[in-house]
Formats: C-alpha cells, structure tokens, sequence
C-alpha cells in the first residue's frame, strides 16, 4: 500500500510540475500582454497627434525613417524629460508617427530609449517586456521599438515594420 501511495504522489508532483512549467511561460507571455496593453491604454489618445504634442512629445528626433528594404518607423517625437534613463512601460520616450499626404499622422507604435551617458554601450542592455533594448552606436543609446497601434508582421518589438512606408 505504501508503494502505491508513493507511486501515486510521484505521479501528481511530476503532473503539476509538468503544467507548473507550461503555466509559467504563458503567465509570462500573459504578463507582457497585460503590459502592452496597458501602454496601449495609456497612450489610445495620441492617436491625435496634437494631443500628444500638448502632453509633451513635441519634440522632432527624426524625419520619417525608412529602410531601404526591411520597412519604416515613421517619425520619431521625443518628450525630452524622458529622456533621463527611466525604463518605465507606461513612459514611453518617443512616439511614432507616420505622416500622410492629407496631414494626418498615424499613429504607429513607441519607442524606449536609454542614453549611453546613463547606461554605458558597455553594460548590460535594458530590458523591458522581456526584451532586451539594442545598442545604436550612431546615434548612442539603447532602443526598443514596440508596435503598440500598427500591427508589425516581423513582430511587435521588430525595428523596422514592412507596411510603413515613407514616400
């Protein structure tokens, strides 16, 4: 009888431990969309650029951005107090936006950066969602790129979204 019993508390711990496993990695991936999701809410209303202008991204970083074969970022507004090394989901340093031949601006996704002269190329990269930021040498800080309002096909933290196009 004990061996059943051993037999039997064997059998639930490797069954729990089995769906504990697979119940971590969707809790994580179920994290980050609660994440994403709360910076969609919380930026919903600079689908208005002038709202976002008067909010403090009022700042041009870049003219539309486009790469000559993976796709476009669109241009690039910095709220420039941001810019202090905060890696803060809800406070995002830039905002996309692509502009249209009517005027309109779309808005498209966000952007997280750290400055180099806050957190040196040579220390570990930020990370934020689970993703580690980039190091852009040329420009010197670390990005991420996250497609909150424009589906990207390459993937929500991918640089260059293929369906943004410049010209």
């Amino acid at each position: 009888m004990n061996a059943f019993r051993l037999f039997l508390f064997l059998a639930f711990s490797m069954i729990v431990f089995m769906s504990c496993s697979k119940d971590d990695d969707d809790n994580d991936v179920d994290q980050i969309e609660i994440l994403l999701n709360e910076v969609r809410a919380e930026t919903s209303a600079f689908v208005d650029y002038e709202l976002a202008k008067a909010a403090g991204w009022d700042t041009a970083l870049s003219d539309c951005v486009q790469h000559p074969t993976e796709g476009g970022m669109g241009v690039h507004y910095g709220r420039m107090e941001y810019f202090d090394g905060r890696v803060n989901h809800l406070q995002p340093q830039v905002l996309l936006y692509l502009p249209h031949d009517n005027g309109d601006m779309e808005f498209l996704g966000v952007e997280y950066i750290v400055p180099f002269a806050i957190v040196p190329d040579t220390a570990m990269p930020p990370m934020l969602f689970d993703q580690h930021f980039h190091a852009n040498h040329q420009l010197e800080f670390w990005a991420l790129h996250v497609w909150t309002q424009k589906e990207n096909p390459s993937g929500v933290f991918n640089d260059w979204n293929p369906d943004v196009h410049c010209d």
